[in-house]
Order: structure tokens, then sequence, then C-alpha cells
């Protein structure tokens, strides 16, 4: 999720926890640790490209991070507001709630997280909220706005900020309901069209949880549809993209080939551009398929050759140029095709 719901459902999580003993303190520790998890991200750009793959909502997300890091920050606390008599062990619960709020709505976007690390490499990844939703971030703003308003240790405080993480919760509860309908409704249109597929990844587009976007693996490459929850009928049209794994067949040894495979859970495609090979990332692919225009892939990867016999292959980020004349008219075409097709 974005930056502002994890502050501010960790200020919520602090003062529902030690506020009534410790007041704004415990909204600022809340709100600051609950970031800790994203350190991934400058780490990341430090490591490279290829590392940065693996390591971004990698140790960092995980159940033993969090836990190690609540446990010497909680001591920590402790010693700095020694006046407050809290001792480190509520602290610690305090942060590790903070941190583990951090990972559980992470593990509700589409990229993943990996929980058990480093026992399991598995990727979490529930994928049914957007990873900026203002509909989940608005109770938390209303909370933590409402809660600096009031005198610190009122008990109405904590009242406020368990109201506003259930009412975000109940959103997240929604979302999971929503997924699940339009699943439904992509699996009756594909057994209608008498289409095989081996699965298929349901997401919700940026921004909403109203307009969702489809992956279906087939054995020819994959399909990308969309369907509105305001549509009257099932989806009508499915942009088609070739797998081209062939590119691949000579790399499979190579490690980073390996990891974009994993990364992007086999939904992928493979081209060939002016005698380079270039990974797209499906899951995201192009995020606005409907609209049919040359807009680039949300997720590319340029793969680079060994530069010697001992070297390894590597990867090379391919960032995306923000359109300032595009952008307002695709966000235009996003309002229109959340509304519904008649």
């Amino acid at each position: 999720m974005d930056t502002v719901s994890h502050l501010l459902l960790g200020g919520a999580i602090g003062q529902a926890t030690l506020g009534r003993r410790i007041g704004n303190k415990a909204v600022a520790w809340g709100a600051t640790v609950s970031l800790l998890p994203d350190i991934d991200v400058p780490i990341g750009a430090l490591l490279g490209d290829a590392a940065a793959l693996t390591f971004h909502r990698g140790i960092t997300h995980s159940l033993l991070f969090v836990s190690i890091a609540a446990v010497l920050l909680g001591w920590l606390a402790s010693r700095i507001h020694v006046r407050d008599r809290v001792d480190w062990q509520n602290w610690a619960v305090m942060l590790w709630l903070a941190l583990l709020s951090h990972l559980a709505i992470d593990a509700f976007t589409s990229y993943g997280i990996q929980l058990l690390l480093p026992f399991s490499d598995r990727s979490f990844a529930i994928a049914s909220i957007s990873v900026i939703d203002p509909l989940y971030t608005l109770p938390l703003l209303i909370t933590v706005v409402w809660l600096l308003l009031l005198k610190p240790k009122r008990p109405a405080r904590t009242v406020l900020a368990v109201t506003g993480i259930g009412l975000s919760s109940l959103y997240l509860a929604f979302t999971l309901y929503n997924k699940q309908q339009v699943e439904d409704v992509f699996a009756a249109t594909l057994a209608q069209r008498d289409i095989d597929y081996q699965r298929m990844f349901v997401k919700p587009t940026i921004f909403n949880n109203v307009l969702w976007r489809a992956v279906v693996e087939t054995p020819e490459g994959y399909l990308v549809g969309f369907h509105s929850r305001l549509d009257d009928r099932p989806p009508q049209d499915f942009v088609r993209f070739e797998r081209n794994a062939q590119y691949l067949v000579p790399h499979m040894g190579e490690p980073i080939v390996r990891d974009l495979l994993r990364v992007s859970d086999g939904y992928y495609q493979v081209v060939e551009r002016d005698g380079e090979l270039y990974f797209h990332d499906l899951r995201y692919g192009q995020a606005f398929e409907w609209l049919r225009d040359d807009r680039p892939h949300v997720f590319t990867y340029r793969l680079i050759p060994p530069r010697t016999e001992r070297s390894s292959m590597d990867i090379e980020t391919i960032s995306l140029d923000v359109d300032r004349e595009r952008d307002p008219q695709t966000a235009r075409e996003l309002w229109d095709r959340m509304k519904g097709r008649q």
C-alpha cells in the first residue's frame, strides 16, 4: 500500500494500544515505525536492479524481521521514554502490531510479500485492493486528524482509533467479496466462450475497487480483460499477448531469469527489439489495455547478456516516463470505464 495508508494505520494502532497511557507519543511511534518495512526501497536502489528485484517486499516484509525489530525498538523506546513508565514488553507489542499492519495490508495488494523468509520464499498476494485506494485511506485519515485535535489522554481517542481501524478493515473485507464476484464473472464468461485456460490472475485497477483487470493464461499465451462492477454485461473484449517463451529457453539456467519468472508468478511476455530481449510482467501489463494504445508496460526489464563466460546475465529496470499530456486523458478514460458499459 501507499506510504500515507501505512503511516495512518500505524498511528491509529499506536493510539488503540498505548494512547491512553502516553498520548500522542504512541501515535507518533506507531506511525513512524509502521514505515520501517519499506526500508527495502532505498536499500534496493543501492544493490542494483537484479538484487532489488527480489529484495523488494522480501526479508523486511517477513514475520521474522518485524518480530526482531519490534523487540529492539520496544527496548529503545522504553529507554527514551523512561518517565512514562511503560515497560519494553508493552512497547514491543504496540510496535509489533504497527509493523504487522504494514505486512497485512501489503499482502492484500497484487505485488505480494515473502512473509516466511528466510524459511520459505513463497509470496503471498491476495490482490484484492489497489496499492492506492482512497476509500481505504479515508477513514484512517479522518481518525488520525481527529485524534490530533483531541486532548492527549481522553478515553474517546481510543474508541475513535478502534473505530477507524474497524472501518478500514471492513473495507478490506469488502474488497475480498468484490474480487470473488469478479472472478466468478470472468470464469463464467470464459466457460461460455469455451476458452481453455490454466489459471487466471484478477486485480483491481489503480485508485478504486470497481474496475477489475484479469490476466488469463491459455496454452497459446494470455488474454487480458476488464470488468466493472457497474457493467450491465460480462466482459466482451480481450487483448491477446503472446508469451514468446522460446526467447528464454537458452537462458533458463540464469539465476536472474528464474527470479523474473518467480516474481512475475509466471505471467510474462518476452519481446525482442533491436536484437535485445525485454521481459514484461503481465500481472500489471500496460494497466489500461482496453484503450489499445502503445503505452509501455508498468514493469519491464531489459535482459543484459553475460559479459564473460564466468559472469551471469543481468537486468536493467526500464523506468516509466511521465506523459503529462496523456496521463490526464487516461484518468478520464479510467473514470469513464469505471462507470460501466451498458
